[in-house]
């Protein structure tokens, strides 16, 4: 905090008579001052603080410079000093030659030029000592990248000594260990075990007349280096299993696929194979390893036929059951006599499953058609009165082509897989529509039984007046106050709207499909212009009295090709009388 000086005190001690307003700017000025003072001193500080530190950093720079310096002389005058040391040493020799000069005595002349000589060329510090210890570290390095790149081209091998016989060289260590699962499947089969596989392995370079053995070679070495009877035969791997060795595998082989070729399957079918991998492999094996070719090829041909229980699915019948385990309906029907009829999802199911020692494996290539169902919808729609429902689209399922690879184990489904699928006909959405046409008329008793292709167009009402009555009349008079709505009674376009002179009124005249049209009379208002489309149950204008008229009401006609006819067999309003009867009975 900034101190403030005696002088300051007695300045801001000093009795104050000032008004309220002074006395207020002289205590500001006098924060206001105490502050700039602290500011100052603050500034100050800092900024001696910045200097010191800037100081101190070029103080440690400057040392680091100097101890820097002093190394870099010190090995400038280590490095110099046989220099120094031999140029000193030439100029007491060139002195000494000198000074024999000058005694004329050649013989102590021409011993100080050999000494000068001597030492400048084999002396230390001289031609050929520098020379050594330069060149002689380059000669070593450039040796030493020599032995290793003569090391690194040489190629190197694992020898094996096997039972205390060397059988030969392999790559890895790991060859030895498959070599070693070999034999001794060779020799397990036997059922004798009486070698012992000890081996020693040593690095060794490998020379042009040394040859890598693979694994196998390997297992036939490590066999010729025992005491046992060995012979030379194919030996028959199932699936990497070793199962036995013939002295000939053609038989074998033909039998194999003369199997494959005599399997018909039914359908469009390819890739058949045996589901096991069969190996043959050329090699030395025990003698008591070999097999008759007969008795092997009977059994890699066997099959047995065993029972096993399926649990059935849904849309499983006794004929696809059968079908998916190669079976005779006759035979399934033996082994479950009370499911034969009829099958159910979940029941316990007795089938025979043919299991052969070489399982032969086939794709068949399978196309279904299945039907898409149709879905049904249902729409709001004002073609339709209130409580009424009619299918307005009828729905139609689709198709699905779908093409399947199935894969069968011994004619046994194992696998499925859909390798296409096409929609060929889409499905049609059912349509049924709800009406919510509400307008009808206000008494009950006004039911009409027509078709109902027109809808009731006021919006309550009677009827007043029907067709052709006693007067010819034309159309269909429906009697409302004056003001109530009147609607399209069906889709279409408005070709008239408004006044008639007729007799008419104010009239709108709509024009529907096959050749309809419909006219609505006498309006007090028409909402509606020509050649304007509406829907039915619209508002096209308002019930009055326009035209020759005796009272509000709406004159309402249909034509058909330009002839009138009886509107009351195109009205329907018996959904409205049955609806208001439920109601009724509800209440």
């Amino acid at each position: 905090m900034a101190q403030v000086s005696p002088e300051e005190n007695d300045f801001f001690d000093q009795p104050d008579n000032s008004s309220i307003p002074e006395r207020i700017g002289k205590a500001i000025t006098s924060l206001l001052l105490r502050a700039g003072l602290s500011t100052v001193k603050f500034t100050a500080a800092l900024l001696l603080w910045i200097y010191r530190t800037i100081m101190l950093i070029a103080a440690e720079l400057l040392d680091i410079a100097k101890g820097l310096g002093r190394v870099l002389m010190w090995l400038f005058h280590d490095l110099t000093h046989s220099l120094r040391k031999r140029h000193q040493k030439n100029k007491e020799l060139q002195k000494a030659v000198a000074k024999a000069k000058k005694e004329d005595d050649r013989r102590t002349y021409f011993s100080a030029i050999a000494r000068f000589i001597t030492s400048y060329l084999f002396g230390e510090g001289g031609i050929c000592y520098t020379a050594f210890n330069y060149i002689m570290p380059i000669v070593s390095f450039a040796f030493l990248l020599g032995v290793i790149r003569y090391g690194l081209g040489l190629e190197y091998g694992i020898s094996v000594e096997f039972n205390g016989k060397d059988v030969g060289i392999i790559s890895e260590e790991s060859d030895f260990d498959r070599a070693e699962h070999e034999a001794l499947q060779r020799i397990n089969y036997s059922g004798e075990n009486n070698i012992e596989a000890s081996a020693n392995f040593s690095l060794k370079i490998i020379s042009e007349n040394d040859r890598i053995l693979t694994s196998e070679q390997l297992a036939n070495k490590m066999l010729e280096a025992s005491d046992e009877e060995l012979a030379e035969a194919y030996g028959i791997y199932i699936d990497g299993e070793f199962i036995g060795a013939v002295t000939e595998k053609e038989p074998v082989e033909e039998a194999l696929d003369k199997r494959l070729l005599e399997y018909h399957p039914d359908g469009n079918v390819k890739d058949i194979t045996y589901q096991n991998k069969i190996e043959y492999s050329k090699g030395i094996y025990l003698a008591s390893s070999l097999v008759d070719t007969q008795e092997t090829i009977k059994k890699l041909t066997s099959s047995v036929s065993k029972r096993v229980v399926y649990i059935a699915k849904p849309g499983d019948t006794a004929v696809t059951v059968c079908q998916k385990y190669n079976m005779d309906i006759g035979d399934f029907r033996s082994l479950n006599p009370l499911f034969a009829d009829s099958v159910q999802p979940g029941q316990m199911l007795n089938v025979k499953e043919t299991e052969s020692y070489l399982p032969i494996q086939y794709v068949l290539e399978y196309e279904s058609l299945s039907l898409l169902k149709y879905e049904t919808v249902e729409v709001e729609t004002s073609a339709l009165n209130v409580g009424s429902r009619q299918v307005l689209v009828s729905g139609s399922n689709g198709e699905k082509r779908t093409t399947y690879e199935i894969t069968y184990v011994d004619g046994i489904e194992r696998a499925r897989k859909i390798i296409s699928s096409q929609v060929t006909r889409e499905p049609v959405v059912e349509e049924v529509g709800i009406g919510i046409y509400s307008a009808h008329p206000d008494s009950k008793d006004t039911i009409l039984t027509g078709s109902g292709q027109f809808g009731w167009p006021v919006n309550g009402g009677y009827v007043s007046d029907p067709y052709m009555s006693d007067r010819n009349h034309k159309g269909l008079d429906i009697a409302a106050p004056g003001g109530t709505e009147i609607y399209a009674a069906a889709d279409g376009v408005v070709i008239a709207a408004g006044w008639n002179s007729g007799g008419y009124g104010n009239v709108v005249q709509i024009a529907h499909d096959d050749g309809y049209q419909t006219v609505y009379g006498h309006m007090s208002s028409v909402l509606v212009t020509a050649d304007q489309e509406v829907r039915r149950g619209q508002l096209i204008g308002l019930v009055g009295t326009t035209g020759n008229s005796t009272g509000n009401h709406c004159h309402f006609e249909v034509r058909h090709l330009g002839v009138c006819k009886n509107p009351a067999n195109y009205l329907n309003t018996t959904d409205f009388a049955l609806s208001d009867k439920k109601k009724e009975d509800e209440n």
